[in-house]
């Protein structure tokens, strides 16, 4: 929990300690590198950042940024158990018990 909170103000660099979008960018850039390779739609990004902005200020808040994390780690757990669930193919990329 410690990490999160530090995670999040280490990019919420304001006197308002929120996140506008450049900040948020650089955090999935940084933070998530690895889920976001691929997302460079720029219009799905102002959605996502709109979806969030609960208050509507244009800036994310610390409960409007712990949303979007639960979301994102909701969305790899299910991931994580479909791939668990998988009889094992042989491939490179199986998860272990």
């Amino acid at each position: 929990m410690q990490n999160l909170i530090e995670v999040f103000h280490h990019y919420a660099k304001n006197e308002k300690h929120t996140l506008n979008k450049e900040q948020m960018k650089q955090f999935m850039g940084a933070e998530l590198s690895g889920l976001c390779k691929n997302q460079k739609n720029v219009e799905s990004f102002d959605r996502m950042m709109k979806d969030l902005d609960f208050d509507g200020d244009g800036q994310l808040n610390f409960e409007e940024f712990v949303s979007f994390v639960a979301g994102v780690m909701f969305s790899c757990n299910e991931i994580y158990v479909k791939r668990r669930e998988q009889p094992a193919k042989g491939g490179a990329c199986q998860v272990t018990k």
